[in-house]
């Protein structure tokens, strides 16, 4: 007796999604697909493989202890996968974990780019261009952003050539801010003016 493969890569766990989300009587949280809001990800069609190794990533409910064996219960879990082949990462709790691993796949020279500032004025394309290899926007390499506010979560199709930014956080020494002189305990009006 032959058994039913399950589908196994981004194109086809999402295609095999689709018609169990239009069917309301099924409940398609436990499926694996691609996450809301990643390359790939649509409630209409299914997505288009690409020439070159993207990531994206795979999500699914899970309510239930985390596959590890850390004893915490995962709410959800996430998968970095790849829209050219059908690679798969590891069963990560949080997203990011996914998104690192999926560019771990489709660019893993990721880590040793140099991090920018945030996005500011019109020379900032200009200057990532020249820090980053040739070409690498162009097959939708990731940017590493340095995000000092609230907002550190990884955000696809934020890079120049329509990949993910990456946020880094600043070295501890760039995070504290050191008053060297001692401060008046009292204000004098007469210096102000």
């Amino acid at each position: 007796m032959t058994t039913p493969t399950k589908p196994v890569g981004a194109i086809a766990r999402h295609t095999a999604y689709l018609p169990q989300f239009w069917d309301k009587a099924q409940d398609s949280r436990d499926v694996w697909r691609i996450d809301w809001g990643h390359p790939g990800f649509s409630h209409r069609t299914p997505p288009e493989p690409t020439t070159d190794h993207q990531p994206t990533v795979l999500v699914r409910r899970w309510d239930g202890p985390a596959p590890d064996s850390s004893g915490e219960i995962w709410p959800y879990a996430h998968r970095g996968a790849c829209l050219a082949c059908t690679w798969e990462g590891p069963d990560r709790r949080r997203t990011d974990e996914a998104v690192e691993d999926a560019h771990d796949h489709t660019h893993p020279q990721w880590r040793t780019l140099p991090p920018l500032p945030e996005r500011r004025g019109r020379r900032w394309l200009t200057y990532a261009s020249q820090l980053y290899p040739e070409g690498w926007f162009d097959t939708g390499g990731p940017i590493r952003t340095i995000r000092t506010g609230i907002e550190k979560r990884h955000l696809p199709g934020k890079a120049p050539g329509g990949g993910y930014d990456l946020a880094v956080e600043p070295p501890e020494t760039e995070r504290r801010m050191v008053i060297t002189e001692t401060l008046p305990l009292e204000y004098d009006t007469s210096e102000a003016v």
